[in-house]
């Protein structure tokens, strides 16, 4: 069971009778939250009250046959219907229920369709013996795409039925970011005081996941490689699948003694995966001009706007200082470089090394240089990676080489690199500007 501390949130919200929006960036996992939140397991655990009989609807938007209001009643009765068979309801009150259904989606008059859908909600509610609890999955779409009409009727049968019937909303953004008129105020109203982010996983849940995936794939996955797809992915479900969809093609099935060096490899395959970018992409456009301008300033050491880092961190993109055991295992390699990348492309004209990562050609002030070797490539990467940071030389041995060479690469073997890189990157290499030592702790990039 993934993210117990946020559905013991949840669930003490139900408990109350209070409706609750429940708001992540796109592939944060909250469509399986929505879908464990509704298992019997998840349930018997969290709702620990004999006395009260629960009924959970879950209502995937996406299967809505149009958008519409009658639509979304159509849905929200078919899926209403199917909970009901699935738990062997009266026959009495699912056939009630289907005829109300009829009478949503073939209405004698355009009015008897909405006047059906509420007679139905009614009779959930008071003649199932059940609090209803309806879940609603990727409401993007239909919140923002429908006249507030249909979430004005929404409002008015929770008002009538209280506690007796809870509403729960998925969506990317905040209700009221993507639609606040007076009729879907009304609706946010109801949620607005229960906003409950989901953002990066936690270390434990990360590591459950990433062995779940695996074993989708038929693998299992050892300590050392989960260590591996937590420190990368930091967290990010979406970036998860597409580092562990890597690692299956490099790392796994590898002998013992050459495991390590496997999944150095699988690292700098990371860099150029379509779907590793293509995440990350994703997740950077969902965030506003200014959440990024910030990020791209805690990522990279500039001045940093506290208030809007931490609208991230309740948001949940970032840690708190406090949590985790370092900020690599929360915010992720993947994330971390990627962020790097983007700093590097807002430089303009001030950026000075850079790397085409799709065709491996490398420019000095927009100049390209001449090709480099497998091994200086692999150390331009990686320095590259970590722009204006210090890179000690276990990192380079272990990156550049492999974890099987500590023993037999020595310090003067990467001078040697190091100063046959600076030969092809500076004006002067007596004199470097860009790729510069830092006396007994490594070398760093400079950009």
């Amino acid at each position: 069971m993934l993210r117990s501390a946020d559905l013991f949130t949840l669930f003490t919200a139900i408990r109350d009778g209070e409706c609750v929006s429940i708001v992540g960036l796109s592939n944060m996992g909250k469509s399986r939250f929505l879908r464990d939140a509704t298992s019997p397991i998840v349930r018997e655990r969290f709702l620990q009250d004999p006395s009260r009989a629960w009924l959970f609807v879950h209502v995937d938007c996406n299967l809505m046959a149009e958008r519409s209001e009658q639509g979304l009643h159509e849905l929200i009765l078919r899926s209403a219907i199917e909970e009901m068979q699935y738990n062997q309801a009266s026959l009495d009150l699912t056939t009630q229920l289907d005829t109300c259904y009829q009478q949503v989606i073939e209405p004698q008059s355009p009015i008897r369709s909405p006047l059906a859908f509420t007679r139905a909600i009614g009779l959930l509610c008071e003649r199932s013996g059940c609090t209803v609890v309806i879940l609603f999955d990727e409401f993007d779409d239909p919140f923002e795409t429908l006249e507030g009409r249909a979430f004005l009727n929404l409002r008015a049968t929770k008002d009538r039925y209280r506690e007796a019937l809870i509403y729960i909303t998925a969506t990317d953004r905040r209700l009221g970011d993507i639609c606040n008129d007076h009729e879907h105020g009304e609706f946010i109203e109801l949620v607005g005081p229960r906003v409950q982010w989901l953002g990066f996983l936690n270390r434990e849940d990360s590591r459950a996941l990433g062995q779940q995936l695996a074993q989708a794939r038929g693998e299992a996955l050892g300590d050392e490689a989960l260590d591996f797809i937590v420190a990368q992915a930091g967290g990010h479900p979406g970036l998860m699948r597409s580092v562990i969809g890597t690692l299956m093609r490099t790392g796994i099935g590898t002998p013992l003694n050459a495991r390590m060096d496997a999944l150095r490899q699988t690292e700098q395959l990371i860099e150029h995966d379509p779907n590793v970018r293509a995440e990350c992409d994703k997740l950077w456009i969902q965030l506003s001009p200014t959440e990024q301008a910030a990020l791209l300033a805690h990522a990279t050491g500039d001045p940093e706007d506290a208030l809007t880092l931490e609208q991230l961190r309740i948001k949940r993109i970032l840690a708190r200082p406090n949590e985790g055991e370092d900020r690599r295992a929360v915010t992720g390699e993947v994330w971390r470089s990627y962020l790097n990348r983007q700093a590097i492309l807002r430089m303009g004209t001030r950026r000075t090394v850079r790397v085409d990562v799709d065709s491996g050609e490398v420019y000095v002030n927009e100049r390209k240089i001449e090709p480099l070797t497998d091994l200086e490539y692999k150390l331009l990467l990686l320095l590259y990676g970590r722009l204006n940071k210090i890179v000690d030389k276990y990192t380079i041995v272990t990156n550049v080489w492999g974890e099987g060479y500590l023993e037999d690469v020595d310090d003067v073997r990467i001078e040697k690199l190091v100063s046959r890189l600076r030969a092809k990157l500076e004006p002067n290499a007596t004199d470097p500007k860009y790729l510069t030592t830092v006396r007994g702790r490594g070398y760093r990039l400079v950009g």
